[in-house]
């Protein structure tokens, strides 16, 4: 798959998330404020059927191939993150990486008693196999509801498309750590920044040394909840961060 088309589907996957949990003008702010990033419904729909999913064991459903850091280091992506540092002599970004489960719906369709998934069971590092006790499906909202879901130690699910995700409370995805890179910085690289309130309107910060003095004065808010870094084969060209409750 090339770079390009690893970062249409990630923004077809990776966007239900960042964009959920907070209020529609906030989400349409986010939207708005990183439009050229975005696929268009027609480009979706042509990536929606090259999805990957993980390799597994025969009969477990897999989780689809969001891409491995390594990958990162080099491709075209777009992914939840907390950013710890920018170095502004050697253009450098240290961030941790944040990654949830997303499925094919095809394959949640098909789940029943006695199934088996792979899933970050709470968040947790590893994936670990869960074998589905009980199932509840809601065609209606397009949830799907296992072993209880999260109020009992299972598993929600929320559908968008042809791709469902896992959701906890405040609809949010159930984010695991993936793990933490360091990524050179564009000399022109863009923030937007709308996380100063619900009705914010996206603040613009151009360039590493600005960009860097934006991070370092708010170092303890770039979180997965409202970061999102866009990297272009393997540098950091755009930054967004939302307003969460």
């Amino acid at each position: 798959m090339t770079n390009d088309k690893k970062l249409m589907l990630l923004a077809g996957v990776l966007a239900l998330g960042m964009l959920a949990g907070c209020s529609s003008a906030s989400a349409a702010s986010a939207a708005s404020g990183m439009a050229g990033s975005m696929p268009a419904a027609s480009e979706a729909e042509e990536v929606s059927s090259e999805v990957r999913v993980l390799p597994g064991e025969e009969g477990v459903v897999m989780p689809i191939d969001q891409g491995s850091l390594e990958e990162m280091k080099t491709g075209s992506y777009k992914f939840a993150a907390n950013i710890s540092s920018v170095d502004t002599k050697k253009r450098q970004m240290t961030l941790t990486v944040y990654g949830y489960d997303a499925y094919r719906a095809e394959d949640v369709d098909a789940l029943d008693v006695g199934s088996v998934f792979s899933t970050h069971l709470d968040g947790a590092v590893e994936a670990q196999n869960v074998t589905v006790e009980k199932i509840e499906k809601n065609e209606e909202n397009g949830t799907v509801s296992i072993n209880g879901g999260i109020e009992e130690g299972g598993v929600d699910l929320w559908r968008s498309g042809d791709i469902y995700r896992t959701v906890t409370y405040d609809d949010y995805p159930v984010y695991y750590m993936m793990g933490e890179l360091v990524l050179p910085v564009d000399d022109s690289v863009t923030l937007s920044d709308s996380s100063a309130s619900v009705d914010a309107v996206p603040v613009e910060t151009n360039g590493t040394i600005e960009v860097g003095k934006a991070v370092s004065e708010d170092k303890d808010n770039w979180t997965p909840y409202n970061t999102t870094v866009f990297t272009k084969d393997g540098v950091v060209s755009n930054i967004l961060r939302i307003w969460v409750p």
